[in-house]
């Protein structure tokens, strides 16, 4: 049996409506349609925190970001990396 290829798309300030795959007219996103046509289109989805970076954390690191401090961290273009270098990540 093969492992499956997993692609995971996280946009800021994309609604869960904006997507052509799921009934919008407004942005063409033709390359996400086409995924979701023929793969598998998840549609119950929850965000560990209201703003980018924490989220990403979590997702990157598997880590709940309010028992890590990352909870209301926005991160800047050059700021300090919020993952320790010796953190396990997905990447």
């Amino acid at each position: 049996m093969s492992h499956p290829n997993i692609i995971y798309i996280m946009a800021d300030d994309m609604g869960y409506g904006d997507p052509g795959c799921f009934g919008s007219t407004r942005i063409p996103t033709p390359h996400m349609d086409r995924l979701a046509r023929e793969g598998v289109r998840l549609t119950d989805a929850h965000s560990s925190a209201a703003v980018c970076s924490p989220s990403r954390y979590s997702v990157l690191t598997g880590r709940y970001c309010w028992r890590t401090g990352m909870e209301k961290w926005v991160l800047g273009g050059f700021g300090t990396p919020l993952i320790e270098p010796a953190r396990t990540t997905v990447a």
